[in-house]
């Protein structure tokens, strides 16, 4: 489970109960009638020696860190828990060194590039419309930014932070080595400043008031509103945080954060000094503890916070908790404004949409440090609430969602954009890595009805924007027919074809291999000594024939000892030497094969294998034969291709294909090849004999909800708790098309994974997804097409 820590915040004082009177309001605050500008911001210059500490007018120093956070799908629960005791150990730390401390998540969109080049108009109207879907993203950065007066604390707490916060992988941000560059400190002081976190703005080393470009900002301090121009015109308003339950996690926060539209959320921490946190909570607790106007259990919780302060093992501090909503349109905000207040509710958060507050609120984002003097810390802030160090980091886990690669050995692109339930865009790949001839195997699983053949073409479709790479499908009654054929591909029934897996060439070591392999498929029986031998003298007769008189019918009568197993399991695959026809002698026994002129026709070939997928000692041999032909066929190119086996559970209980699977996981990737098998439930494969192997060399695994599934069949995945509910489909959405997968994807040689619940609804691709459509129906139209139109029948699709 993502985020489980939860941490009781029981001991929370209410200083904001100081600003409800109006004259100590304007005393902490100043007047809110005032303009906050004051035309000029207390910026002042990125310093000119280290290229990273911010300057303020009063002396002043900040320092920003980008983090880009760790992904928690893999992290068991005590790794959790012990990476959250961590960040408890560096804000605690940080703390020491009375820095000021500002957490600060932004999701905001940009634009994302989908150039490609189809084959056919098609995929080209295909990858149009996913281009328009996709044409930008939701990204989430975050940030940790320190104040302080001089520059020695923060000296201190960059050593913490590249100590303690190592896993996240923190980066300091810095100005641009040239005005030339864009510079990402500028870019984020930009953001609080007006809201527009920019990625193309030059250094604003000096005068940094003055020199950032968007301060046209304005309040209105009835509605609460805040608008910008930065050009274009934005409205926001800000949500302070003004109870916190008993317990809390950072879910909440991750609720927030997946709905649509640009949010910003932060939390400004002052830390307080062991004694004069001691002294102010010892007369509130006396306070309490007064007969007239006391307070028995707030006493009980200070009392409780004494004792931990005494201790010496926690760390207080004064915080204020701001969610920053921006919209387009004063509607849209409005609208996003309740979706966050419903989040909060449902957690018991207590909250206060800013008003005559906001320009405050606002402002105490950008960096300056914790005053001192009469005021104790969180004297100038709207909502302050004191929390613990434990508190805080476990609401702050900077949780990194994946977004997929841009690039992978196929191409300079991804296959496929998805939506994920973030708003950010998955990028889509068969690869782990960047890496030439690494693991692209895939594994799906789903159950009937679920709309796996519709997601399995949408992705091999994807691949035509690579030039050569190809895909293959062998499809089940019919089921990808239309599709396959609407995208320019070649669709083809196994039994049209001529096969003869013995006509593979001349005789090396590499062929003599495959004929093995084959030959033990076709037997699909356990072989003892006497039969392994027996096999190995049929590889031998098959090089001495040549074709087309090189054939099983030709080599049975010497091959195989009379009265065998081995010689009874080949008898229906031949016409013996007395003129008896076995069942499927009509199957392997052509003079050539066929199979390399048909692989290389199209971008994409769809073999349907109609009755073959469903009997094991048939559909086994043949796709072993298929699969072994792409692999001839494309050996020596570096294009690449993907191989797809629909139904795959009945070919698994072949024990020739079983071991011709293991060959082809393990050893395909060689060729740049990706294998990839479809399930209607995990137990079918895991049932089977030999399925560790698959699941080691599997890259990509994907999960359809499915409600039968049960915890057993899915041990073997090692899966969370969170994964194993969305695959058991006790995690569905409100939407009432649900159509969202489970994305695993593992690299086994450096222990990294991410996971990512993305939506594979193609509603989205307007007219275009017309041409998703699947079963007897939609093959009556395709031919209907064909007879009325002729070869013009794509244009009429």
């Amino acid at each position: 489970m993502i985020w489980p820590e939860v941490i009781s915040t029981g001991m929370i004082s209410l200083m904001g109960a100081g600003l409800a009177v109006p004259a100590a309001r304007k005393l902490m605050l100043g007047d809110l009638q005032q303009d906050w500008l004051q035309d000029e911001l207390e910026l002042d210059c990125i310093d000119q020696i280290d290229d990273v500490t911010i300057r303020n007018k009063d002396g002043s120093v900040s320092r920003v860190w980008h983090i880009e956070g760790t992904s928690y799908d893999a992290r068991i629960d005590v790794e959790q828990n012990t990476m959250m005791h961590g960040r408890s150990d560096l804000i605690m730390e940080l703390g020491k060194t009375g820095v000021a401390i500002r957490f600060i998540g932004v999701k905001r969109q940009r634009q994302i590039s989908n150039q490609a080049t189809w084959p056919n108009a098609v995929l080209d109207e295909i990858g149009t419309a996913e281009a328009e879907r996709f044409k930008a993203s939701y990204f989430i950065d975050w940030y940790l930014m320190l104040s302080a007066s001089e520059m020695r604390p923060l000296s201190e707490a960059e050593e913490k932070i590249d100590a303690l916060l190592a896993p996240y992988r923190p980066s300091v941000l810095r100005k641009a080595e040239t005005n030339d560059e864009a510079c990402p400190l500028t870019g984020f002081l930009n953001g609080l400043v007006c809201g527009e976190y920019r990625h193309d703005l030059p250094s604003a080393s000096r005068n940094i008031s003055g020199g950032l470009p968007a301060s046209d900002i304005s309040f209105d301090k009835i509605s609460g509103t805040i608008t910008t121009n930065v050009p274009q015109q934005k409205f926001q308003k800000i949500i302070t945080v003004t109870h916190w339950p008993e317990q809390i996690s950072a879910r909440f926060m991750g609720e927030i954060l997946t709905l649509e539209g640009d949010i910003e959320i932060s939390q400004v921490c002052e830390p307080w000094g062991r004694d004069q946190a001691t002294m102010f909570f010892k007369r509130r607790q006396k306070s309490e503890e007064s007969t007239w106007f006391g307070n028995p259990a707030a006493a009980k919780e200070t009392d409780a916070l004494l004792k931990y302060l005494a201790s010496g093992n926690v760390g207080l501090f004064a915080s204020q908790f701001c969610i920053i909503a921006r919209a387009e349109t004063a509607e849209a905000l409005d609208l996003l404004i309740q979706q966050i207040a419903v989040i909060l509710g449902d957690q018991r958060i207590g909250y206060s949409i800013q008003t005559a507050g906001a320009p405050a609120c606002w402002f105490f984002r950008l960096p300056k440090p914790g005053k001192g003097g009469l005021l104790p810390p969180g004297g100038r802030m709207m909502a302050s609430l004191d929390l613990r160090d434990q508190n805080i980091a476990a609401i702050w886990a900077f949780p990194h969602s994946a977004t997929g690669m841009l690039e992978s050995p196929l191409g300079p692109a991804p296959v496929r954009w998805f939506a994920t339930p973030s708003g950010q865009t998955y990028a889509f790949q068969f690869h782990v890595v960047n890496k030439p001839l690494t693991l692209g195997n895939f594994l799906v699983f789903a159950p009937a009805g679920s709309g796996k053949s519709t997601l399995m073409m949408h992705l091999l479709g994807g691949l035509a924007k690579f030039p050569n790479v190809r895909s293959y499908l062998f499809d089940s009654q019919e089921g990808s027919r239309y599709m396959i054929e609407a995208m320019g591909g070649l669709y083809q029934a196994y039994d049209g074809l001529a096969l003869n897996p013995l006509d593979v060439g001349e005789d090396t070591p590499g062929n003599r291999e495959r004929i093995r392999l084959i030959l033990k498929s076709i037997a699909g029986i356990d072989l003892d000594k006497e039969d392994i031998r027996d096999l190995d003298h049929a590889v031998e007769l098959t090089f001495e024939l040549e074709p087309p008189e090189r054939t099983i019918n030709a080599i049975y009568p010497y091959a195989f000892a009379r009265r065998s197993a081995l010689r009874e399991a080949f008898a229906q695959w031949v016409v013996d030497d007395k003129g008896n026809k076995g069942l499927r002698s009509h199957i392997f026994n052509a003079p050539r094969d066929s199979l390399g002129g048909v692989l290389n026709q199209s971008h994409m070939v769809g073999l349907n294998m109609n009755e073959a997928l469903a009997d094991p000692s048939l559909g086994g041999p043949v796709v072993a034969h298929i699969s072994q032909a792409i692999a001839k066929s494309v050996a020596g190119r570096d294009d690449g291709f993907v191989m797809t086996i629909e139904e795959a559970a009945r070919l698994r209980q072949n024990l020739g294909f079983r071991n011709l699977s293991e060959v082809m996981w393990r050893e395909y990737r060689k060729l740049g090849g990706i294998c990839g098998m479809i399930f209607q439930d995990p137990a079918a494969l895991t049932k089977s004999e030999g399925y560790e192997a698959i699941i080691e060399n599997t890259a990509v695994f994907i999960f359809f909800p499915n409600s039968k599934v049960t915890e057993e069949s899915l041990r073997p995945f090692n899966l969370n708790a969170e994964q194993m509910l969305f695959v058991q489909g006790r995690t569905r959405s409100r939407r009432k098309n649900d159509r969202r997968v489970l994305i695993i994807k593992r690299d086994e040689t450096t222990g990294y994974e991410e996971s990512v619940i993305a939506d594979v609804d193609l509603t989205p691709l307007g007219k275009s997804r017309r041409f998703y459509k699947s079963g007897p129906q939609a093959n009556a139209e395709l031919a209907a097409l064909k007879q009325k139109w002729g070869d013009a029948w794509p244009s009429h699709l």
